[in-house]
């Protein structure tokens, strides 16, 4: 658990120095962030097309560059591509070349790194298995399958041809019980949850008033009940050139 904390970790053994990363539907900017004051000669893209740049902090570092639209032209330039909850951002039926697109921007001999969770908080309480319901049933709606998808992780990375491929799973502590890395993890939940605000409230038909409440009851209980999000960590390197198939 030491190892990790949600956002503010780097799992694939990337060999250092690394010139270049970039965090794929990176939200907040946090985990680029962080990686950019933790590395400064390594420039670090931060990559979400519904960034909000108002909420971004005054204070960026120099070496993290935040990117509204694609990169289709840095094909094979990132020693590390990283995604954190990409199975609420990505159809199902869309994962595959999305997950080719992830392996277009790695170099040869890069890393990916996948941090993966279905959505459904663990050791909570019963305001807590509401929001799994509304968030689970929003999802679908949306086209999106994040249990299926998580699931399809493995066999997806295996078929790609990728190599030294490490899986690990973890409790990801979910609120003030776990301090600093806790809140962290909340936040980064909740904008997840807020991004199927509208699909959950036309769905549950809730009257005006009750997401936000029904929100705040479950931020208390994960406090009380040391609630935990379970998330799956997927590292795997993109084979070098060589004279086989790769090259």
């Amino acid at each position: 658990m030491d190892r990790i904390t949600f956002e503010l970790n780097l799992m694939a053994p990337v060999g250092k120095p690394f010139r270049k990363v970039i965090d794929i539907n990176c939200s907040s900017g946090e985990w680029a962030m962080d990686m950019a004051i933790k590395h400064p000669r390594t420039i670090v893209y931060a990559l979400d097309p519904m960034l909000d740049v108002v909420r971004l902090p005054q204070r960026i570092p120099e070496n993290c560059k935040f990117k509204l639209r694609d990169v289709k032209d840095q094909e094979g330039e990132f020693d590390l591509v990283h995604q954190r909850l990409g199975a609420f951002r990505t159809q199902f039926m869309e994962w595959t070349p999305h997950f080719a697109e992830l392996g277009r921007l790695t170099r040869p001999g890069g890393w990916i790194q996948l941090a993966e969770s279905n959505g459904m908080v663990v050791r909570a309480g019963v305001e807590s298995l509401k929001v799994n319901r509304w968030v689970e049933t929003a999802a679908l709606s949306s086209g999106l399958n994040p249990m299926q998808m998580v699931e399809a992780l493995m066999p997806t990375i295996l078929g790609a041809g990728l190599i030294n491929v490490e899986c690990y799973e973890y409790g990801i502590p979910m609120g003030e019980w776990a301090g600093h890395r806790g809140n962290i993890a909340m936040r980064a939940y909740l904008s997840m949850v807020e991004s199927l605000r509208e699909e959950i409230i036309e769905i549950n038909r809730l009257e005006e008033g009750i997401f936000e409440k029904t929100i705040g009851l479950m931020v208390m209980e994960c406090a009380a009940e040391n609630a935990e999000l379970i998330m799956k960590v997927i590292c795997a390197q993109k084979p070098p050139f060589s004279d086989d198939i790769w090259r």
